[in-house]
């Protein structure tokens, strides 16, 4: 029997650049939790669909998405679909979501739609992953807003520093606006060769506090990771042997320990 130890934690995996990983890690994240048999739902924020379409679930005719939860369609367990894996579930996007926050935007305070609407479904999973774009859009601020905690993901280039700032200046708008319990649950780094790779990211930068939010784990460069999800799959279903896909094993179970 298993028992969990979480139930219904909301994390958002945020980050204000795009090429660094953060759909592909929402997707591989969620799927290695549910591989660890934790009831996951990813929730794709993104109207390019990404996480959508590299879950490995079906998106048949006349499905429902994010957008038609957030213009009162459907209800929001009306537009979740199944995927591969027995304990992940995908709310789907699409790109109508462009068009819904759109009109969401107009209305104040409601960036924290999505968090009301996730705590209907909050008993049903252990852990929500939600994928927002990567910008300082009304998206990203309503993706945030829902979660408890946020996950960063790191690379190892000049940019990442401001990024960082960013990221944090970002926090800080949310708690203040919308979310006053937000937490940071940490950072990991995505696309290094070693741990060195990180330790020397770190050594000199004026990065305090950081070190003590970086998990143990991160992810390989591994050509795995981009062939799964050319196929439009988490890479376990690819090949659960290869670097990446331990990797993000080995991120989940330190993230449920995390929560323990």
């Amino acid at each position: 029997m298993v028992v969990y130890d979480s139930m219904g934690i909301i994390i958002t995996i945020t980050g204000q650049r795009g090429g660094n990983g953060r759909s592909v890690a929402a997707v591989n994240l969620s799927a290695s939790l549910a591989l660890l048999e934790r009831k996951t739902l990813l929730v794709d924020c993104d109207p390019r669909a990404y996480s959508t379409l590299i879950s490995g679930a079906d998106f048949p005719p006349g499905s429902f998405d994010l957008s038609s939860v957030l213009t009162g369609k459907v209800d929001l367990a009306g537009a979740v679909l199944k995927t591969r894996l027995g304990f992940m579930d995908v709310l789907p996007s699409s790109f109508n979501l462009f068009h819904a926050a759109a009109r969401l935007s107009r209305n104040a305070g409601s960036e924290r739609i999505l968090r009301a609407l996730l705590r209907e479904l909050k008993a049903e999973y252990d852990y929500i992953i939600v994928d927002p774009p990567p910008s300082y859009s009304f998206l990203t601020v309503m993706a945030m807003a829902s979660a408890d905690w946020l996950v960063l993901p790191f690379h190892c280039t000049p940019e990442a520093v401001q990024d960082l700032r960013s990221f944090l200046w970002m926090v800080h708008h949310v708690k203040g606006s919308f979310q006053r319990d937000l937490k940071i649950a940490g950072a990991f780094f995505n696309q290094c060769s070693s741990r060195d790779d990180i330790d020397f990211f770190l050594e000199g930068k004026d990065l305090r506090g950081v070190e003590k939010m970086v998990f143990k784990s991160f992810i390989p460069r591994d050509n795995a990771l981009v062939t799964a999800s050319r196929l439009g799959q988490p890479v376990a279903l690819f090949d659960i042997e290869t670097p990446g896909a331990r990797a993000y094993l080995d991120l989940a179970i330190e993230l449920i320990s995390f929560f323990n």
